[in-house]
């Protein structure tokens, strides 16, 4: 449980202490869905980005694919950048846009993502992202071995994502093994994929429960001046 949002007298905190313009949220469900609070608040402006950028996604494709992956930087011997900003964040978005731009596959992707940067006690910051694709063009991430070089050479989804964190923070195909990780629920260990139809309100709702994880303000470095959430506009 977070410890650094006290409450005012009985009463839980509005505003987030390091910037009033995100308001906090206390409930444990948000437009009559679940929402993840055992780790303290969420912040509102967050859930608001989510909502509509999965509404988005259903609004625009019958189908979609949704999975939840952690980006993480290197422990030991990284140079390539300072965490002074989010450009790898935005780098990452850019080059697996590209990536999946050339995959060639028979429906379009329209891939739509929500990333939120995180930081606690450790060296490098690192980052949550919910895709959002096409059901029609991908159903899964594919084999997350690496290929028989030893770099992450297959056409799949998930050697794509690796290849697109890779070319963001420069560093080589082959020592990426660990560095993009499919997020797992803690208590069913099930990881978060998800195939759901526009119309099932349901799975909706469940793949908002997970991904809601990403919007709580316990470990954003909200203090540090930093956006730590964000989502594609169309």
């Amino acid at each position: 449980m977070n410890t650094t949002l006290p409450n005012v007298g009985q009463r839980n905190r509005k505003r987030h202490p390091d910037n009033p313009a995100l308001k906090l949220f206390w409930e444990c469900r948000y437009q009559d869905m679940r929402v993840l609070t055992h780790e303290g608040p969420l912040i509102e402006n967050y859930l608001e980005i989510l909502l509509r950028v999965m509404n988005q996604a259903r609004q625009d494709c019958p189908r979609i694919f949704a999975v939840r992956i952690d980006l993480l930087f290197p422990a030991e011997g990284y140079m390539g950048y300072s965490g002074c900003d989010n450009a790898c964040a935005t780098s990452f978005i850019s080059h697996l846009l590209w990536e999946l731009d050339v995959a060639n596959t028979k429906y379009p992707h329209k891939m739509r993502y929500t990333w939120c940067r995180e930081q606690v006690s450790s060296i490098h910051h690192h980052y949550h992202v919910l895709l959002l694709l096409n059901g029609e063009a991908y159903k899964g991430l594919g084999y997350f071995g690496k290929s028989h070089g030893g770099g992450f050479d297959r056409d799949n989804l998930y050697h794509r994502i690796v290849r697109a964190w890779s070319s963001a923070i420069a560093w080589p195909l082959e020592d990426m093994g660990g560095l993009v990780n499919v997020a797992t629920d803690s208590v069913t260990e099930k990881k978060y994929l998800w195939n759901f139809y526009q119309n099932d309100q349901a799975a909706f709702a469940e793949v908002f429960y997970g991904a809601s994880y990403m919007c709580k303000a316990y470990s954003k470095p909200i203090k540090q001046g930093f956006r730590c959430f964000d989502g594609s506009r169309h």
